[in-house]
């Protein structure tokens, strides 16, 4: 989680050599400079100066936009005494890219505000990055006291890239796995003011966006539960909540202060009801947040199936001799390292620890490299087609499961989170690549998957799709194939994509620990190379004749 250093820092904002607004005519640029600030402190714009034109009171509104504290008191200075009180910053935050252009309404004493956005967060702080597309706000003046204010504006705000990471603040909500063995991401974005506890907890009770509910994860807080006040002191959080809280099991109780001090990133909670503690069992089994696995590269080679530091691959004994006999060509490896599920020329298969022999639980043709997931369930599907996916027990029992993913879809991947929840899946579609996560809706009590929800759809790359992997609890990577080379891509689930350093070529991607710097490509020579912060991408000096995942 992104933490931020809360500061504050004066900065005189002065705008120079503002533009009138043309009778006529074309576009003409606004007096909008394209802010660079340090992202750690907050800024204290000012206010409406005295002979302000329509089109300066405009331009440092959106100046002031950048202080959120107090409600954004110092951004309601410019507001006319009609909207001030009802005008809500926190329906929607535009993200722009560019510079801004200013033109005369349709309507007398009225600017067209235009944009180019590239995302976009909603009320509840949910991100959805979008193509860069062309907005138009519009925003009307009066005169009071002599001086312009601006009468009517939209339910938003608008900031540069560069602003947002200023006034905005990523924090992960925390829900349950149906299991609740771990917990899970939910990621939103606040405006970084002293009031972002609370509107955090709030946010935690009214539930997980819509794509994780069915019960794909689940919440301690009983029904209609509500956030009187929230605060946090040296790390400890203290929680005042309605008295439907008193209406939760001990072990939910436990359960909400896990929620909580995950979601606030706190090393302990107290919660309260009517000033009183409520006490919570501690049962000392806390859930895993975003789970580990060994760090050592999982390649297949001629030499056998295992962890490779530099001496060949080991470390799994009579497991990974099983499945380099049966030839596999790509392999999961569960977290416990006692089951293994691959491809070969036979289908998928299953490996397990004291078996005598593999299991093939998939002898369909054309098959991708399949899944695994904590609870033992084998996903396999047809490259051919994303609607031929299957789920299989490491017994060979198969279970249906819904999907309504394209069956004229071609799946390069289909991966599940290490908590189990969610389905990476990447495909080349009539339409271009896509990319999307699904939540998994599992039987309750044998966690059995059953369906998927709604994709949640992600920003892909334009270039041929070619791998995708987990890089961690809420990221994801992918590879594609350009025109001269394999660009490599990270996207945030609920947050920004980010473009990697592209290598020459690559077959493969698989993720570890530590962010990108646990991300590993598989060339088609076989050599490895792995990421090096923003330098790049190096040769590992590690070579091999597969790229294996570590569940």
């Amino acid at each position: 989680m992104r933490t931020r250093a809360i500061g504050l820092v004066a900065v005189v904002l002065a705008l120079s050599g503002c533009v009138g607004i043309p009778t006529s005519g074309g576009v003409v640029t606004g007096g909008i400079i394209d802010d660079r600030l340090e992202p750690d402190f907050f800024v204290l714009p000012s206010g409406p100066r005295p002979g302000s034109t329509q089109e300066e009171i405009l331009s440092d509104f959106m100046l002031a936009l950048r202080g959120p504290q107090s409600q954004y008191a110092i951004a309601r200075q410019f507001l006319a005494d009609s909207i001030a009180d009802d005008w809500n910053p926190d329906a929607e935050a535009i993200i722009r890219t560019g510079i801004p252009a200013m033109t005369p309404g349709a309507a007398e004493n009225s600017i067209d505000y235009t944009v180019t956005s590239k995302a976009v967060v909603d009320a509840d702080g949910r991100y959805q990055e979008t193509p860069p597309a062309s907005q138009t706000l519009s925003y009307s003046f009066v005169q009071e006291d002599g001086e312009w204010r601006i009468s009517d504006a939209p339910d938003a705000i608008v900031l540069s890239q560069s602003s947002f990471n200023v006034v905005f603040t990523e924090q992960a909500l925390y829900f349950f796995d149906p299991s609740y063995q771990y917990l899970v991401p939910d990621v939103r974005w606040f405006p970084a003011r002293a009031t972002v506890t609370s509107r955090i907890v709030r946010e935690l009770l009214e539930g997980p966006a819509s794509w994780l509910q069915q019960g794909v994860v689940l919440s301690s807080f009983p029904i209609a539960t509500s956030v009187v006040s929230s605060e946090v002191v040296s790390g400890t959080a203290t929680v005042e909540l309605s008295s439907e809280a008193l209406t939760a099991s001990p072990a939910d109780r436990e359960r909400m202060q896990q929620q909580l001090a995950a979601s606030l990133d706190v090393s302990s909670v107290i919660m309260t009801v009517g000033g009183l503690e409520i006490v919570a069992p501690e049962t000392g089994t806390p859930a895993v947040r975003n789970p580990g696995v060994e760090s050592a590269v999982l390649v297949g080679t001629d030499e056998g199936f295992g962890f490779d530091t530099g001496e060949g691959p080991t470390g799994l004994g009579a497991l990974g001799a099983q499945v380099a006999a049966a030839g596999a060509t790509a392999a999961t490896l569960s977290n416990d390292q006692q089951t293994v599920a691959f491809l070969s020329p036979a289908g998928v298969s299953v490996a397990r620890a004291g078996a005598d022999q593999p299991l093939v639980v998939d002898a369909r043709s054309g098959l991708i490299a399949p899944s695994l997931d904590p609870f033992r369930f084998v996903w396999s599907v047809q490259g051919s087609s994303a609607g031929s996916l299957k789920v299989f027990e490491v017994d060979g029992t198969e279970h249906p499961i819904a999907t309504g993913l394209p069956v004229d879809a071609r799946i390069v991947a289909a991966d599940v989170s290490r908590d189990g929840t969610r389905l990476l899946v990447y495909l080349a579609t009539s339409a271009g690549p896509q990319l999307g996560v699904a939540g998994i809706v599992r039987q309750q009590g044998t966690n059995i998957p059953t369906e998927l929800g709604e994709l949640l759809p992600l920003p892909a790359p334009s270039s041929t799709p070619v791998d995708a992997t987990w890089v961690s609890d809420r990221v994801v990577a992918t590879v594609s194939h350009g025109a001269e080379a394999s660009p490599i891509t990270t996207v945030e689930i609920g947050g920004p994509s980010s473009p990697l350093s592209q290598v020459s070529d690559a077959t493969t991607i698989a993720g570890g620990n530590n962010g990108t710097d646990g991300l590993r490509v598989l060339a088609p020579d076989g050599s490895i190379w792995q990421a090096r912060g923003s330098g790049g991408w190096v040769a590992s000096g590690l070579t091999a004749s597969f790229l294996a995942s570590k569940q």
